[in-house]
């Protein structure tokens, strides 16, 4: 009789995880429509810049994400509705406001682009300027509906941004407006069309004032995911600026173009991720067992799956499919597939550790973990870089993502031996241990 609510459980589990991998495919779509746009249509020094804007959006991301929604997930997941709309309204305000100083941020470093160093660049950076409160505001409503267990409203969500890009991208050439600021302004304006929707969808507004108690109630938790986000975020813009430096914006063209065509492998992980949170804590209910379990399959399955698209598009794209999709941009990126096939397998395992961590409230450890890996990513893929410009700069964040595998692994293997669980033994208090607290 015990046998079926098991099923029952890992069903539910199974099915909000493919809302997540449902989501990010999505997204992942979104994301690759506007890449081939540019590609096609501008160019690989364009895509290039592109890649550099969607670096540092994505940084602006993480800093909303460690304040805002990280903690979100870890502490209200699964809480009575009421309590979740009140920490929504906190949170979404947050990340808006996280938004608007990234803006201000672009703003100004576009500006002395555009005045010193690239005038498309600094067009891609001005155009992000406008666009990035909605951005992370859009995001935030993704992070609490899969707090609440409804991943099904963040795909809709996405959903809706990609048919607003879809028609915005072509919208601009009859007005002369078909240069990288538009495709990037249509990116944002289609995400903002996509955060009202959300703030509909949930039936919360987010609420500036509560900010203060926001950040009072979350410092702990927001400050060191803050920290391992941004760390993460930098790492990644460090080793794209070296490459643009050092070989021009054509290479880091050629570097974005190979992580398109890995692009489904990444959609896989990021939408895993940001369920996995989520389930871990769902998870600790069954103690170090069923956390443990977890965070193996977690990591086993999308690495596995990672080789297996690897394999397909070595097949597969040769054959004329990589010229059509990426046009001029395809010799360049077609060299750099192997080691970026490498380097996402190896991602993928640092997936069911870093939830893991998560879900056991150790940001200290994920904060020191984040570092170490970011430091490798930063190091061994800017040395590769400057030695042989993008191709040095695959093969060494392949390099830094096998020994940040190991080193995520040893840490979960650490923080599970202290953590206290529920169901360890029957005859002492419940209780586990978060932060270094007792909850």
């Amino acid at each position: 009789m015990s046998a079926a609510p098991g099923r029952g459980a890992v069903a539910r589990t199974l099915g909000r995880l493919s809302w997540g991998v449902a989501d990010q495919g999505v997204s992942s779509a979104k994301n690759f429509l506007l890449g081939v746009f540019v590609a096609t249509t501008l160019g690989a020094q364009s895509l290039g810049a592109l890649g550099l804007v969607l670096v540092t959006y994505a940084i602006v991301l993480q800093a909303a994400r460690g304040l805002a929604t990280d903690p979100l997930m870890v502490r209200c997941s699964g809480v009575e509705r009421d309590t979740w709309r009140a920490a929504t309204a906190a949170a979404s305000a947050t990340a808006l406001l996280v938004g608007v100083l990234g803006a201000a941020a672009c703003l100004a470093g576009g500006l002395v682009l555009m005045a010193e160093v690239s005038g498309e660049g600094g067009t891609a950076f001005v155009a992000l300027s406008m666009c990035l409160p909605a951005l992370a505001l859009q995001d935030s409503w993704r992070y609490a509906f899969f707090a609440a267990g409804e991943g099904g409203k963040a795909c809709l969500n996405d959903a809706v941004w990609g048919i607003g890009l879809l028609v915005l991208l072509p919208a601009g050439a009859p007005l002369g407006l078909d240069g990288i600021g538009w495709a990037i302004v249509a990116f944002g304006l289609s995400a903002g069309i996509a955060a009202v929707f959300g703030s509909w969808q949930a039936g919360v507004l987010p609420d500036l004032r509560l900010v203060p108690q926001w950040w009072r109630e979350q410092r702990d938790l927001g400050v060191r995911f803050l920290g391992e986000n941004i760390t993460l975020g930098v790492g990644q813009q460090v080793t794209s600026l070296v490459v643009a430096l050092v070989s021009g914006l054509g290479a880091l063209g050629a570097v974005r173009g190979a992580q398109m065509l890995i692009g489904p492998v990444a959609s896989l992980l990021m939408g895993i991720a940001q369920v996995a949170v989520p389930e871990t804590v769902r998870s600790l209910a069954g103690g170090r067992t069923a956390l443990e379990r977890l965070c193996r399959a977690l990591s086993a399955g999308l690495a596995g799956l990672a080789l297996l698209w690897g394999l397909t598009i070595f097949l597969i794209l040769p054959h004329g499919a990589g010229q059509v999709l990426l046009g001029e941009v395809w010799p360049g990126a077609h060299l750099l597939l192997p080691a970026v096939v490498l380097s996402a397998t190896a991602g993928c395992l640092h997936v069911g550790p870093s939830a893991g961590l998560r879900a056991l409230g150790r940001a200290d450890l994920t904060l020191r973990m984040q570092v170490l890996v970011t430091t490798l990513y930063a190091v061994l893929g800017t040395a590769g870089a400057a030695t042989a410009g993008a191709l040095g700069m695959v093969w060494g964040t392949a390099a830094a993502a096998g020994l940040g595998a190991v080193a995520w692994w040893l840490a979960l293997h650490h923080a599970v031996r202290r953590a206290q669980f529920v169901n360890e033994d029957p005859s002492e208090p419940v209780e586990r241990e978060l932060d270094g607290r007792v909850a």
